[in-house]
């Protein structure tokens, strides 16, 4: 993928970072990376792996594309300090980067930083252990780098996925994504890779999506594509979001969780009214970024979908052994992960998945190949004797009343943690799912809160809702 990136060598826009007055065409990017490359293999000595906490700034593309250049195995981690220590601690890099606003973790010793505004340790007895061949990326799963989980990927998984999104999106040389998500979240990586792999131009702006400066530098740097998860989207009906009060963006762009299928009806719409499009997506880190998507035209009759398979890839339902009522989701396609790590004697294996993801999502098909997510394989409880999808009981509220919803397993209960927009008293809720699960009210357990826990890249925090009785 680096190959393709720093290809394009020519005077067309890769980054532009309006707060800092920053514009990057794709040979000053060549230059830079290359010169950047270097100083890190001379940083590290040889193919070591190398943690960056990457900030929304031109510094982190570059120290990404440099690790990649020079065939250095890179993190990307959380871009706060406890969670970085707590990984880092676990992992023994021989490199750690981040934003000069962050804490050099404990014990480890500073050194010159291959770019301006970041900081560079090297760790104090960092362990030596074998890297496989093919490992250039190594991503948290969960949002939260407290956890050792890390996917381990590859260069080709990279480039497979980039063009694969490149490819349903129609990315071209004249597309400008607004940076509207971390880059150590692999929805936001994939907006990076893909344009840049593309020949487009990426906005980087440090600025919340909530912000009027979010949008003011989308509109002056004329952006062509939103990405966001369901929170954003939930924020911005909130805020009254009106997409033709921004001419330039032509696409909008969904994944990260199931967005309601009301407000994807309310986006789609307002989107189409203003001549854009929105483009809904499934996906896995498991799998670099996408597995599917739905194709713009056909959202209108297939909303709560997932759509199909990304091109290259492949769907298909596995039913599940001794219940013949469910069907697991497994993906396949040049995208999947090698497999999973847990510490550093994970870092040499190869590959375990073989393209292959059984994604832990159950799900059917309709007749035109469409998929559907019905639940987890693992959210279920079990109420009076029966099993209950907890997917299907926060569907049932968020589809019903204006509310976002987790649903929890409380031991003889269901606990239900519920944030509301608008009118709507717990009694109701309760008395709606005690007759939609057909028990008693006494069963369900709610609990209201001002906002749902969510993980740092928007999702719903099951974790934290669980420690919550």
């Amino acid at each position: 993928m680096i190959d393709a990136v720093l290809g394009h060598a020519d005077e067309s826009p890769a980054l532009i970072a309006p707060a800092l007055g920053a514009h990057l065409t794709y040979a000053e990017l060549s230059a830079r990376v290359n010169e950047v490359a270097e100083r890190l293999q001379t940083a590290v000595g040889g193919r070591r792996l190398v943690f960056l906490a990457p900030g929304p700034d031109v510094q982190a593309v570059l120290l990404y594309l440099g690790c990649l250049r020079a065939g250095l195995p890179v993190c990307l981690a959380e871009p706060q300090s406890l969670p970085l220590e707590r990984l880092a601690n676990a992992y023994r890099p021989a490199l750690v980067l981040a934003p000069d606003t962050l804490a050099t973790p404990e014990g480890w010793t500073p050194t010159a930083s291959p770019v301006p505004g970041y900081v560079a340790a090297l760790a104090r007895g960092s362990a030596e252990y074998p890297l496989h061949p093919e490992l250039a990326l190594l991503l948290t799963t969960s949002g939260s780098t407290g956890s050792p989980k890390l996917v381990r990927l590859t260069a080709r998984n990279l480039e497979s996925n980039a063009v694969a999104i490149a490819e349903y999106l129609g990315l071209g040389p004249d597309e400008r994504a607004v940076q509207s998500l971390p880059m150590h979240y692999s929805y936001g990586l994939s907006v990076l890779n893909s344009h840049l792999l593309a020949g487009g131009t990426v906005v980087l702006t440090p600025h919340s999506f909530m912000r009027p400066e979010f949008w003011r530098d989308a509109d002056e740097q004329s952006a062509t594509s939103f990405a966001g998860v369901p929170y954003m989207y939930e924020t911005l009906h909130r805020l009254r979001f009106e997409p033709e009060r921004h001419p330039t963006l032509r696409t909008y762009t969904q994944a990260g969780g199931g967005l309601r299928r009301d407000l994807i009806a309310h986006y789609h719409a307002r989107a189409t009214q203003a001549g854009a499009r929105l483009v809904v997506m499934y996906g896995q880190t498991e799998a670099t970024a996408r597995i599917s998507y739905v194709p713009p035209e056909r959202l209108g009759e297939k909303v709560g979908t997932i759509g199909v398979p990304i091109p290259g890839g492949r769907l298909r339902l596995e039913p599940l052994e001794g219940d013949g009522s469910a069907a697991q989701l497994v993906y396949q396609g040049d995208n999947v992960m090698m497999g999973y790590a847990e510490g550093t004697a994970d870092l040499g294996l190869g590959d375990v998945q073989h393209g292959l993801l059984r994604t832990g999502d159950l799900a059917t098909v309709d007749d035109d190949g469409y998929f559907t997510l019905v639940g987890r394989l693992k959210r279920f409880t079990k109420l009076f004797g029966r099993r209950v999808s907890l997917e299907d009981v926060e569907r049932e509220l968020e589809s019903t009343f204006p509310v976002r919803a987790i649903a929890t397993d409380a031991g003889e209960r269901l606990g239900i943690h519920v944030a509301v927009d608008g009118q709507v008293g717990d009694a109701e809720l309760v008395a709606h799912l005690a007759r939609f699960l057909a028990v008693p009210p006494s069963a369900i357990m709610m609990r209201r809160v001002a906002e749902l826990p969510l993980t740092a890249t928007g999702k719903k925090d099951y974790k934290a809702a669980e420690a919550v009785r």
